[in-house]
């Protein structure tokens, strides 16, 4: 028998209200705002999909940007995401109301077309495959607020690129349970709490420690880095970037493999102490870097120098050849734009090798990891294997499960081939 039923789409959809509420957040004590669509569908309202994206729930001005964002959108083709997404970029909303509000249109219109937010994000970025980027997962948390010495903002890890990403993700979820388990050995009386990104809190005085602590984790589980896994160092070093006026200090420069060093006058302006009370120039801390990538198996650095420090990116670039140089607030590095549609725009504009990041406030919903499988990017920095962080990986497996085709988005690294005599 035929369904003669026409398409939700054919009775085009329009949105008849937006409402909100109060949900607790997954990882503070703060009101998140739940944004619900509801539609008129042939002169019969019903509520459609829901998201949160972290919109902080704090007083009534919730309630006005509700009100604005229905003043803006009641009546408009719930389909029409495009059309959407510019009168929410008019409407005098927050940029996570925003968001919010674009997403759960997104999600409403695949809903009513019965297909997948992850086909309606193909064909709206128009898309004519998937491919899946290499997960970076975070694994310590240091920094400023770490409560030791050491600034250096987290260590992460990826699997081998020649594994699966269930493969990869198998090997990454044992060496974070082990390390897990090793803090809570080791520090018995102060178990690891679990950061907003996933990752594990991890007080040291120097970033070599976490590096030994993977390293001991994955003997125990008779895993090798290079092998079975890389690591990927998030620096954040405009966390303990300051600036002085050129000439002062001094910074002391190794010279090749044999580590002679000079004292000259440094000519930059940017100072970094990575360890807490320890200021140094640029070259100093470069110097460190290229000594930390040579040592370990380190395959990218994020955020390595402050964003206006460009004679140490060069120099870093220059050096570091077997390594991807990639800094936040450039276009190597993004995350959801304020809308869908210029989320894929930016994606889509971007150049060269690319990183998707999930932002702390992006908790609990999962459209994120169905955005990566289209985004063209290499990589994708998603944090964590606990709380919410978790539910995106997932979200990939599932899609995996559902015999989407998909290619791995980065075949090799790229890096040019060592000479014998850099070996």
């Amino acid at each position: 028998m035929t369904n003669n039923t026409p398409p939700y789409s054919a009775l085009i959809p329009l949105l008849r209200i937006i409402s909100g509420y109060g949900v607790k957040s997954n990882h503070d004590d703060s009101q998140r705002a739940y944004i619900e669509i509801s539609c008129n569908i042939n002169n019969h309202a019903r509520v459609m999909e829901g998201c949160v994206i972290g919109h902080e729930v704090a007083d009534d001005s919730s309630l006005d940007e509700l009100k604005a964002v229905n003043d803006s959108l009641i009546g408009a083709d719930v389909e029409n995401q495009q059309e959407i997404d510019n009168k929410l970029r008019s409407a005098e909303i927050s940029e996570s109301m925003r968001l919010s509000v674009s997403v759960a249109v997104h999600k409403t219109s695949a809903k009513l077309n019965n297909i997948s937010t992850l086909e309606a994000l193909k064909a709206l970025a128009k898309k004519d495959a998937y491919s899946v980027p290499v997960p970076i997962v975070t694994l310590l948390n240091g920094g400023k607020q770490s409560g030791g010495k050491n600034n250096l903002a987290s260590l992460c890890i990826c699997a081998d690129l020649k594994k699966s990403f269930s493969e990869g993700l198998d090997v990454l979820e044992r060496i974070y349970m082990k390390v897990e388990d090793l803090l809570k050995k080791k520090f018995p009386n102060n178990c690891p709490s679990i950061g907003a990104n996933g990752g594990l809190s991890y007080s040291c005085d120097k970033v070599e420690l976490m590096f030994e602590l993977v390293k001991e984790a994955a003997t125990e589980l008779e895993l090798t880095s290079e092998e079975d896994f890389y690591f990927i160092l998030d620096c954040s070093a405009s966390d303990f970037h300051t600036e002085v006026a050129p000439g002062q200090g001094s910074a002391k420069k190794g010279q090749g493999k044999k580590k002679k060093t000079v004292t000259v006058v440094s000519t930059s302006r940017h100072r970094y102490d990575w360890v807490e009370g320890q200021v140094k120039p640029s070259e100093d801390f470069c110097d460190y870097l290229e000594n930390l990538v040579e040592t370990e198996n380190i395959v990218t650095l994020i955020d390595p120098l402050h964003h206006e420090d460009e004679e140490g990116l060069a120099r870093l670039r220059e050096k570091l050849a077997s390594c991807h140089i990639l800094n936040r607030g450039s276009a190597n590095i993004m995350k959801m734009q304020s809308t869908l549609t210029g989320t894929i725009a930016t994606l889509q504009a971007a150049q060269g090798f690319k990183v998707l990041e999930a932002a702390t406030h992006e908790e609990g919903e999962t459209l994120l990891a169905d955005l990566a499988l289209v985004s063209g990017c290499e990589m994708m920095l998603l944090g964590g294997l606990r709380g919410c962080r978790r539910a995106l990986y997932n979200q990939i497996n599932i899609r995996l499960q559902q015999n989407y085709k998909m290619q791995p988005a980065l075949q090799d690294w790229g890096f040019p081939e060592k000479t014998a005599e850099e070996e």
